[in-house]
């Protein structure tokens, strides 16, 4: 779990984007307009509101699954003509690990999901619709890319050709959708009894084969990536509900990073009213753009997370991670090469009494710590060999964001690679802080120079958001839900549904489920944690499995 954990990190990438080249758009100031033809799929002077899922499944070429949703409300209002406006609200992101699909109470929200949430929700999307195609949309001026692409993901499946006369069995349409100008098959699946039109329709597009409005007219979508849509309507030719399902294999060349996703988003009609006579829609302050995909968009979760620390000063980003005091668990620390069974990874920590030295003496060798989840670095502890008369006097820093990233050398200010100073005896520790934060989710040491042999031990410095309720933590709460279940299974717990043992500490409780949701709890329960119980995993599954005495502070 811990190589794939940082996939969690792209994972709406994959729910709601495929990056393109921008199409560019200039800004207007203009108001309702006449058009030519009519929406089509929604009756004017009314206000539509559906409920929208999107759940992404992900399969990862090296093993892996991972699943991520996207829940809001849309509500599209349709003062008349063909001008529409979309707002979105009640939005939650959830994401989860795991083989099979996710049942209701699996998911768990993502980190800052309530702050995407309020972005998203933060301002309409007006669109130009006519004969149930949407042909242009109206963002605000400053709408980050990254917004306006989630709700074209949103958008695009609310369109419908609408053709007059009778509707036959089957066609082929061009249409410009968030995948590019595509070709669809359209379907009639069933139609009403009484008037013969269709209240069931399928629609199939090969995205592979979408073209970009751009100059070139490229396309980035993976060969074998399909789109089928099915369309419930009234017989007002209203759309209902729509189910999409979207297919991208994995890219070959892609080698071991490469991964494949199924993307399921369905909208249903919760319902429509009526819009006030004086509704309208003012496009003053907007720009124009089209429905497909802009590039460079990013997503949500990748800005909120790109703009981890920005809260935190100087002086409060000096948080040690964990490396020391055991947070960070042996599975995190990996190396080049290892001397011995006395000197690797896991015995790299401030305060151990041997090092990590690694087998050969070059600076082709690496010392790697991998923080599970996106964190601001700020600084760095070192120390030699604290059994032998070694230590490393120099070294290099890099980083990567997630693994799927390249590895960057850290720099100064002005974009020059930096050589830290490191110790000049075996005990003492030195910190060096960064002139830049780096917003990472793994860190590697590459000694330069040293004195007797390549010998490190270190620690870490961060900025305070997620370094509550560590992955140490959570592996002794399920360490310990597993210790009671085995004595329920023998009945050495027969009271077992009544064992209410991990709320004798209530915020213990809550700050290790949060850590298996992959969240944070209040910085004052960490505080408090480490004042009360500075321990390692093994000492806490102990703790946590005995009962406590009953004059236990509470």
């Amino acid at each position: 779990m811990a190589s794939n954990e940082g996939f969690l990190k792209a994972l709406l990438v994959i729910l709601l984007l495929v990056t393109f080249e921008e199409a560019a758009g200039t800004t207007k100031t203009r108001r309702q307009a006449d058009c030519q033809g009519e929406s089509g799929r929604f009756q004017p002077r009314r206000s539509f509101v559906y409920s929208y899922e999107a759940v992404t499944e992900t399969t990862l070429a090296q093993g892996g699954r991972f699943w991520s949703k996207l829940s809001c409300q849309l509500q599209v209002n349709y003062p008349g003509g063909c001008l529409l406006s979309m707002t979105v609200s009640d939005c939650t992101f959830s994401s989860v690990e795991r083989e099979t699909r996710p049942a209701e109470g699996d998911w768990q929200p993502l980190p800052h999901s309530s702050d995407l949430a309020r972005e998203l929700e933060r301002s309409p999307l007006y669109f130009r619709q006519e004969n149930g195609l949407i042909t242009r949309l109206y963002p605000l001026v400053d709408d980050s890319t990254y917004l306006v692409n989630i709700k074209r993901g949103m958008l695009s499946p609310l369109q419908l050709k609408v053709k007059e006369g009778y509707v036959p069995d089957s066609e082929s349409l061009s249409y410009l959708g968030a995948h590019g100008q595509c070709n669809a098959d359209y379907s009639v699946e069933e139609r009403d009894a009484d008037s013969d039109l269709p209240i069931k329709m399928a629609v199939n597009k090969n995205l592979a084969e979408c073209l970009q409005p751009t100059t070139d007219q490229s396309n980035s979508i993976p060969n074998g990536a399909t789109q089928e849509c099915n369309y419930r309507l009234k017989t007002s030719g209203r759309i209902d509900h729509v189910t999409c399902r979207e297919t991208f294999p994995a890219r070959p060349e892609d080698g071991d990073d490469a991964r494949s996703s199924v993307i399921v988003q369905k909208h249903r009609l919760l319902h429509a009213r009526s819009l006030s006579g004086s509704a309208t829609i003012n496009l003053d302050g907007t720009r124009g753009s089209n429905l497909a995909y802009e590039e460079g968009g990013g997503t949500p979760y990748e800005e909120a997370l790109d703009s981890l620390g920005e809260e935190y000063t100087n002086e409060e980003c000096r948080v040690k991670v964990g490396i020391e005091s055991g947070f960070i668990l042996d599975t995190q620390l990996s190396a080049s090469s290892s001397y011995d069974n006395t000197t690797g990874p896991e015995n790299g920590r401030v305060g151990q009494p041997s090092a990590w030295v690694p087998n050969k003496q070059n600076k082709r060798q690496w010392f790697q710590v991998d923080f599970r989840k996106r964190r601001v670095v700020t600084g760095i502890t070192t120390q030699g060999r604290g059994n032998s008369n070694q230590w490393v006097t120099s070294y290099k820093l890099e980083h990567r964001k997630d693994d799927t990233a390249d590895w960057t050398t850290a720099t100064d200010e002005d974009g020059n690679e930096m050589v830290f100073e490191g110790n000049s005896d075996a005990t003492t520790p030195v910190t060096r802080y960064f002139p830049v934060r780096i917003n990472t989710q793994f860190v590697r040491i590459r000694p330069q120079r040293w004195h007797g042999s390549i010998a490190l031990r270190l620690e870490m410095l961060a900025c305070p958001r997620d370094t509550n309720c560590t992955e140490a933590f959570a592996g002794g709460m399920q360490s310990c839900y597993v210790k009671r279940e085995e004595e329920a299974d023998n009945g050495d717990n027969d009271d077992k549904d009544n064992d209410d043992f991990c709320k004798v500490e209530k915020w213990l409780y809550d700050c290790f489920e949060d850590a298996l949701r992959g969240s944070n709890c209040p910085d004052d329960q960490e505080v408090e944690l480490r004042n009360k119980y500075i321990t390692t995993g093994a000492e806490l599954v102990e703790m946590m499995c005995n009962e406590p005495p009953d004059d236990e502070d509470r």
